[in-house]
């Protein structure tokens, strides 16, 4: 007869707890496609870059929050104290951030909602002069952030692509010695017409690999 103790070492596995050690994220616009893996056929990575992606660089150490608010209707019926049915009706997807780099063009075209493409530096002073428009113009993007976790032999890689996300706020931007240059970003998240979904989940890596078993997905060919 199991006791207490062996049920819950059958249960239980620590090597499925995960804790993003390292995070990159990447912007791209959407006519690139997201990838259907992370991974080329030998294993390593693929190149974002020359997929088309940019990167949103260095973020602050509270790295990237993905919310998920979900909104319900309740059936409720005479005689009973909870409810009897309960639907789903609204599920609000956002991801914040809080980039630390400051001047990537990408980005400030993101920030301040406006087509830099015929902005120049100049060549002896390094200058870039641009005006911020009155009523920005916000654009979608396909959104993609990476997270690792583990030793090379048991190193688990995390991703979240999103389809189609728009800027919907920043915080405010200060200028002094305490803190970075630094401005919050939060995105909201939409079902992207192409791929039918609003968040693809990628999972893989060595660790995954070496715990196939709990995990619990049949093998692919």
């Amino acid at each position: 007869m199991p006791t207490f103790d062996t049920i819950r070492q059958g249960a239980d596995e620590r090597a499925l707890i995960r804790k993003i050690q390292k995070a990159v994220g990447f912007l791209a616009p959407t006519s690139v496609e997201l990838p259907e893996s992370l991974f080329d056929v030998g294993g390593s990575l693929v190149d974002l870059k020359a997929l088309g992606f940019l990167p949103i660089g260095i973020v602050s150490p509270d790295g990237y929050e993905f919310g998920r608010d979900i909104n319900k209707e309740d059936v409720t019926a005479l005689g009973y104290a909870s409810p009897v049915r309960s639907d789903i009706t609204e599920v609000a997807r956002s991801v914040t951030m809080t980039p630390l780099e400051t001047g990537r063009k990408h980005m400030l075209e993101l920030n301040y909602g406006t087509d830099l493409s015929a902005v120049t530096q100049d060549a002896t002073t390094g200058e870039v002069v641009f005006d911020e428009p009155d009523l920005p113009v916000g654009e979608e993007y396909r959104l993609l952030v990476l997270g690792s976790d583990g030793p090379a032999a048991e190193n688990w890689i995390l991703g979240r692509g999103y389809g189609s996300v728009k800027l919907a706020s920043t915080d405010s931007q200060k200028w002094g010695t305490g803190d970075p240059v630094q401005q919050p970003l939060t995105f909201d998240v939409f079902t992207d017409s192409e791929i039918g979904t609003p968040v693809r989940h990628y999972m893989g890596g060595t660790g995954a690999v070496k715990n196939k078993a709990v995990l619990g997905f049949t093998a692919g060919a």
